[in-house]
């Protein structure tokens, strides 16, 4: 006999890296998925519920969830960025009022139409500590930390979630994720995916791979394998150590772009080269030829346009590169509440590119 489902998961934002992680977790723990997203991902998950849905539609929502009744459990993973200057829109009104509707339709469709929803876990980021406007963000970054005085889509996502939970018989868990690895085709907000496509165009010019800025930083920041996020996403609708809290989640490591760099470039199979000042996201516009050619001549099954296949990929990278400014979330708080796991970060990051590689995201070594 098959055994019943745990609960009925709903996850939004299907069709990137972690939410496409998430509805692989959560069908593996035994949940009946439903899987939303704008477009359809390239590569569905077996099992799982796929609905084409609008979140920024508050009428298609209401309308959607009327066949919902049964969800128990909802796990945020949408963003809408803004196309062009990506650092800038973080600190628009437009972009935090647009994702924060996004969310609150959403829920409201779920609470306002019976579904019997009783816990609801987003995914965030360390913007929550304004780290990409401070000089000097605290060390480590820890959950307990006032909350930062500026707009962000995520405080209006949390106080809205809070406020409903009030109401009804509902916990929630906020996940903050730093620098994100993994996934594959459909994700709009993956910089290591952005650093080995430029990194395969320049091995096909025949050049070396200099990281960027003549002086490159030396800041410690961390990252978070997109399959561990997950595991601790799993682990949230599920533990009651878990219900209304608010936890940072990394691979438990910490690393520095020079440190690493050459592992990158050794594994594309190029030498490093030495510094040099230029953009991730201008380097590829100008040579998009290359990764056509890519494309083309090992049947990739993959945007010809990588701008269309990394969407804001290659802005983030050069965020992330350009970081100067230690970044330290603490994971003990999770940790000591029950989720232990750890990635190292090198191996993750070569094992992924072996991986986007063997899927035919990344042309042949």
């Amino acid at each position: 006999m098959n055994k019943p489902a745990v609960g009925v998961a709903l996850v939004a934002g299907a069709s990137g890296f972690v939410g496409s992680a998430a509805v692989r977790r959560l069908i593996a723990e035994g949940y009946r998925v439903i899987a939303l997203s704008r477009r359809m991902p390239a590569s569905p998950v077996e099992k799982a519920t796929y609905i084409s849905l609008d979140l920024s539609d508050r009428q298609a929502c209401q309308k959607a969830a009327v066949e919902w009744k049964d969800v128990t459990h909802c796990v945020y993973a949408a963003v809408n960025e803004t196309p062009g200057d990506l650092v800038a829109s973080w600190s628009d009104p437009g972009h935090a009022d647009r994702n924060g509707q996004m969310f609150i339709n959403l829920l409201d469709a779920l609470l306002d139409n019976g579904s019997a929803l009783k816990h609801v876990t987003v995914v965030h980021g360390t913007k929550a500590y304004a780290v990409h406007r401070m000089d000097h963000p605290p060390v480590p970054l820890r959950e307990s930390l006032p909350r930062p005085d500026h707009d962000d889509f995520y405080f209006r996502q949390e106080d809205y979630l809070w406020s409903r939970a009030a109401t009804h018989s509902l916990s929630w868990t906020v996940l903050r994720a730093q620098i994100v690895v993994g996934g594959g085709r459909g994700s709009n907000l993956n910089g290591p995916l952005a650093l080995c496509v430029l990194a395969c165009m320049r091995r096909a010019a025949g050049q070396d791979l200099p990281i960027p800025g003549a002086q490159p930083t030396h800041a410690v920041i961390e990252m978070t394998d997109v399959e561990l996020l997950a595991n601790a996403i799993a682990w949230t609708l599920a533990a009651p150590a878990a219900a209304n809290q608010i936890f940072n989640v990394t691979n438990g490591d910490a690393f520095t772009w020079p440190d690493i760099w050459p592992m990158i470039a050794e594994e594309i199979g190029l030498p490093v080269g030495a510094p040099a000042n230029y953009s991730v996201r201008e380097e590829i516009q100008r040579n998009t030829h290359l990764w056509a050619d890519l494309v083309r001549q090992h049947g990739m099954t993959v945007p010809e346009d990588p701008l269309a296949y990394l969407g804001e990929s290659a802005a983030l990278a050069d965020f992330a590169l350009g970081a100067s400014k230690n970044v330290i979330a603490s994971t003990v708080k999770i940790r000591k509440a029950g989720f232990s796991e750890c990635v190292d970060s090198a191996e993750s990051l070569v094992a992924w590119i072996r991986r986007w590689r063997a899927e035919g995201l990344l042309p042949p070594r």
